[in-house]
């Protein structure tokens, strides 16, 4: 969406640049000619901040998104394997406390070890 943004606010700063007034008669008035010239410096300034967009937009993606990307991978994906096996070792645990639950007095002490 910046990239659109930005070329669009690029062909803003083109048009401004080229703008012409129409003239009656043969010479612009002062005011014309100033308001031209104001209207390409706009133009400019226009260009060099999207100058410096692209650049925070490519910074932004080498210093922010690569790093928050890597994170993701490896410690919430670490984090997440972590719970699984944790999960499925409570699973196992709670199964054997029910079967050792469900026993009565009298079953062999062989079942009791297990």
């Amino acid at each position: 969406a910046l990239t659109d943004l930005s070329a669009a606010k690029r062909k803003f700063a083109d048009s401004l640049n080229e703008f012409k007034f129409r003239c009656i008669g043969d010479a612009e008035t002062d005011d014309e000619i100033c308001i031209a010239k104001s209207l390409q410096e706009f133009a400019t300034v226009l260009r060099n901040l999207e100058d410096e967009r692209m650049r925070m937009i490519e910074n932004a993606s080498e210093v922010l998104i690569t790093p928050l990307e890597r994170f993701r991978k490896e410690q919430i994906g670490a984090a997440k394997d972590a719970k699984k096996k944790y999960d499925k070792e409570t699973e196992k645990y709670c199964g054997v406390l029910e079967k050792h639950l469900n026993l009565s007095s009298k079953k062999k002490e062989s079942q009791l070890q297990e």
